[in-house]
């Protein structure tokens, strides 16, 4: 079984769905990921591989926090035009279970909509009070169980 531990340091992605039913993908080389994306982390390896040659559904829009920072817009604005809402947690923007958005994707992918690899990825991380459009932030530590390091 895949711990954090070992992606611990790495790009891979993590994904969830919201009270819209609409996807989010996350990203945290040192951030707390949810436990329940261990349950079937075959499904987020899958989703995340597939993620990058996904076909451009929608426009990406930078989040203003984002667009400030002079980052490299690629990554948020690559996974927004896929449909998903794009969160990425940086240590730099205050700790380790809060991840900013990035990018918002113009028409956001619906769970029932989307291709089964991503649907099925995103289905194990259920955030059923909160909606990607209304956040720029969210923290793990309210929201759900989560692992950081050896979990």
């Amino acid at each position: 079984m895949t711990t954090r531990h070992e992606l611990e340091g790495t790009l891979a992605r993590w994904f969830a769905v919201d009270a819209d039913s609409h996807l989010g993908v996350f990203t945290g080389a040192y951030a707390a990921w949810p436990s329940a994306v261990f349950e079937d982390y075959v499904a987020v390896r899958a989703a995340d591989e597939f993620l990058d040659s996904a076909p451009v559904v929608t426009e990406g829009m930078l989040s203003a926090a984002y667009r400030a920072s002079k980052a490299d817009p690629t990554i948020p604005l690559r996974e927004a035009s896929r449909g998903l809402y794009s969160f990425d947690a940086d240590l730099g923007y205050g700790g380790s279970t809060i991840y900013f958005l990035g990018a918002s994707p113009v028409r956001p992918l619906i769970a029932r909509a989307a291709p089964e690899l991503l649907s099925r990825a995103a289905s194990l991380v259920r955030f059923a009070s909160l909606r990607f459009a209304d956040v720029t932030q969210l923290d793990l530590a309210h929201l759900v169980p989560f692992v950081v390091r050896d979990g």
